[in-house]
């Protein structure tokens, strides 16, 4: 957690990628049909196993890494259950120390907005394009007494290169699936063109959205060890809250 020069953006897209609008219509007409891998498949079966019978929101935390804004989402909405995903058990199996590092902090300087560790997420070895797909579909299927209430995307630069669209999640065969679990959404990156992209996906399927600029006078928390060196670095981060009524709230 050690303060570090980040890197700003380099990329060959100066605006909104010209077929964008292209692959958004090919994507909401054909379902992704990869079969879900077998540990994804048992991680979601961890998930419901751990919800019980809870009956209420649950936070989805996409992408999670070192599970930091696991944490500090669990700590802001502490009556939801919070479900933080990420393909890389190399991040998850650092939790620990950062989950203890972020307490520390807390009990040093308690004024500060850093919250404190609480029972209320589980971390999840997955990939996302199956994870998303098995809710979709145990939503659709069972009708279950809890709800996705919000959805969280934080991974900060995400595949800047013109040729990468489709590694984007508005630009992949996932999106129509991401909106259909639950169309609130927040994503945040040190980018703007990105979630000028991603808004204009959610506006493709009816929804709506604001763009606003993260704060970096210290007094807004950092959700993810990316957006902190970003705040460090001085870099511009923004903000995409999207929403179904299309009212934005921040």
């Amino acid at each position: 957690m050690k303060a570090s020069q980040a890197r700003s953006i380099s990329t060959n897209q100066t605006q909104v990628h010209e077929e964008l609008h292209k692959i958004l219509a090919r994507h909401k007409l054909n379902d992704f049909q990869r079969p879900i891998a077998h540990h994804t498949a048992v991680a979601f079966n961890d998930m419901l196993a751990w919800l019980g019978a809870f009956s209420g929101d649950l936070i989805l935390d996409a992408g999670c890494g070192v599970g930091e804004s696991t944490i500090n989402i669990a700590a802001q909405y502490p009556n939801t259950k919070v479900i933080g995903v990420d393909k890389s058990i190399v991040r998850l199996d650092k939790h620990k120390s950062y989950a203890l590092q972020l307490s520390a902090k807390k009990n040093k300087t308690s004024s500060e907005s850093t919250h404190s560790v609480g029972p209320n997420y589980l971390l999840l070895q997955a990939d996302l394009n199956d994870f998303w797909r098995l809710l979709a579909t145990y939503i659709q299927e069972n009708k279950p007494i809890w709800q996705v209430s919000k959805q969280f995307i934080l991974y900060p630069n995400p595949y800047p290169k013109k040729s990468q669209i489709g590694k984007r999640w508005h630009g992949s065969a996932l999106f129509p699936v991401i909106v259909n679990v639950s169309a609130n959404i927040e994503l945040r990156s040190n980018w703007r063109l990105y979630l000028e992209e991603c808004l204009l996906g959610a506006k493709y399927y009816g929804l709506g959205g604001n763009i606003s600029e993260i704060s970096i006078d210290g007094s807004t928390l950092a959700y993810t060890p990316f957006e902190r060196k970003y705040m460090e670095s001085n870099q511009a981060c923004f903000k995409l809250v999207i929403r179904s009524s299309g009212r934005d709230k921040k």
